[in-house]
């Protein structure tokens, strides 16, 4: 049985998937939930912060589909490539704003309403997780890792806000693989080696199909 937490958390997802974050209103929550508002704000603070408790859930759960799909259907027992890996993740993620007009609504009305909490933890955990096994080459004593981890979110969702405007002439899988590279390049990994790792996640994705379905999720 569902926690009152998790209950609030599952409705404002369909409600923010369904309606949008600017039509959705706390009120509705509580009403669906059958609590009060100010439970709501006990346990999120606001609106802004349960929406993004709402796409960190939706990237974690994103992250632990490909990881379990990849070890079981491609590494199949051989350690796993963090890098290729990463590199498959990152395309999903993306791609499931370009695939569905409800996801883009929703992360592009998030971050008109608070900019700042477009952004969780998540990020800077997946680059201190690089730095870890390639020791990348960054300044840690500047806290390089947080800044890349925001350099690379803010500049992928403005490559995609962009491109939903039409500004590239270019194809989907052209900006994919443009906002996959970016994260590589930001890490300094060499660019030959950055080709690899794209060419590699591209193979990945036609030997290893994945679905989007409705309310942020993937198969």
């Amino acid at each position: 049985m569902k926690n009152q937490k998790e209950n609030i958390l599952e409705t404002a997802t369909k409600l923010f998937y369904e309606q949008g974050y600017k039509k959705t209103y706390l009120d509705q929550i509580a009403a669906v939930c059958d609590i009060t508002k100010p439970l709501i704000s006990y346990h999120y603070k606001s609106k802004s912060k349960l929406a993004r408790t709402v796409s960190d859930a939706f990237l974690f759960d994103l992250k632990n589909r490909v990881a379990l799909k990849l070890y079981t259907d491609y590494f199949k027992g051989r350690k796993t490539d963090l890098q290729v890996s990463t590199a498959v993740e990152i395309r999903l993620y993306n791609q499931l704003f370009l695939d569905d007009a409800n996801a883009m609504r929703f992360i592009k009305e998030l971050a008109d309403d608070k900019y700042e909490d477009l952004f969780g933890q998540d990020g800077i955990r997946l680059y201190q997780m690089h730095d870890r096994r390639y020791h990348l080459k960054i300044r840690r004593d500047k806290d390089e890792i947080s800044m890349l981890a925001g350099a690379a979110r803010a500049s992928g969702f403005s490559i995609l806000w962009a491109y939903d405007r039409g500004d590239f002439n270019c194809s989907k899988e052209d900006c994919l693989d443009y906002i996959t590279r970016l994260n590589f390049v930001l890490m300094h990994i060499d660019p030959n080696r950055i080709d690899a790792i794209l060419d590699e996640s591209r193979q990945i994705l036609e030997q290893v199909p994945f679905t989007f379905k409705p309310y942020f999720q993937i198969d």
